[in-house]
């Protein structure tokens, strides 16, 4: 085994098993460390141990930042809108303090943001190093969604819609992690920086996180988790599908032309 292939399974082990073994515990104070390391040890691995802790290219483009943002919307914008044309998701305003929104948003951004310092930094220059790029990344989406199911698992709370799926929609998160992974890299490629990544991945969270604060409502029915506007469900993992084919045929872009 390489010195690439050591650090990359030490980042895995390290996002995966120091969550998981503080969640497993009885203690809630424990459980709340669990789920504080989680959002943090990508980040904090990654860092510590890839050459290259920022993965940002020479010639960042911001005009791609900006593009992932918009690209992740539409998925997920096209996931919400087929989700309430089917009655998947439904919308009713509540008075809910502008605050309480923005708190909301905020949490959800700067996790997001957080976590792709983690995955799209450190983390994709080890899977990339210790794979290659097109194992590397599948590996890593893999990982990425092994990461969120451990939680699940253990159930915390931390993905109570996750806590309550059907096997097949896990198997969909599964798939869409990968997807959506490929997609992320993708946008940091073109971008030059884990900040592309960071910005589309943000973008559609902050979305859902602030319509669901101001009166969005989600279907529990069982028979609905195809139309569920993020990763588990069919409709989103389609149009991530689209959206990364797009991206390959596409090859103008800062990525291409270096």
């Amino acid at each position: 085994m390489t010195f690439a292939w050591l650090r990359f399974v030490l980042f895995v082990i390290i996002v995966l098993a120091l969550p998981a073994v503080l969640m497993a515990t009885a203690d809630p104070q424990l459980v709340d460390l669990g789920k504080l390391a989680m959002i943090l040890s990508p980040a904090l691995a990654g860092l510590a141990l890839s050459a290259r802790r920022w993965n940002r290219n020479p010639g960042m483009s911001w005009r791609w930042v900006v593009g992932a943002a918009a690209t992740t919307l539409l998925v997920a914008l096209g996931a919400l809108g087929v989700a309430v044309a089917v009655g998947a998701a439904s919308f009713r305003l509540q008075d809910t303090p502008l605050d309480s929104i923005m708190a909301s948003a905020g949490g959800s951004a700067l996790t997001s943001v957080l976590e792709e310092l983690g995955w799209a930094g450190g983390g994709l220059s080890l899977a990339i190093a210790a794979c290659g790029r097109r194992w590397g990344v599948l590996i890593l989406g893999l990982v990425w969604a092994a990461w969120h199911l451990v939680p699940v698992a253990l159930k915390v709370g931390l993905f109570p819609y996750l806590e309550a799926a059907p096997p097949l929609m896990i198997a969909a998160f599964i798939a869409s992690c990968v997807v959506y992974r490929e997609l992320l890299t993708l946008l940091r490629e073109k971008s030059g920086s884990w900040l592309g990544a960071a910005a589309g991945h943000a973008a559609p969270n902050v979305l859902l996180a602030g319509l669901l604060a101001a009166g969005v409502g989600l279907s529990d029915r069982a028979e609905d988790w195809p139309f569920f506007p993020a990763p588990g469900g069919v409709v989103f993992l389609v149009l991530a599908v689209a959206a990364v084919v797009t991206l390959r045929w596409n090859k103008r872009g800062p990525a291409a032309s270096r």
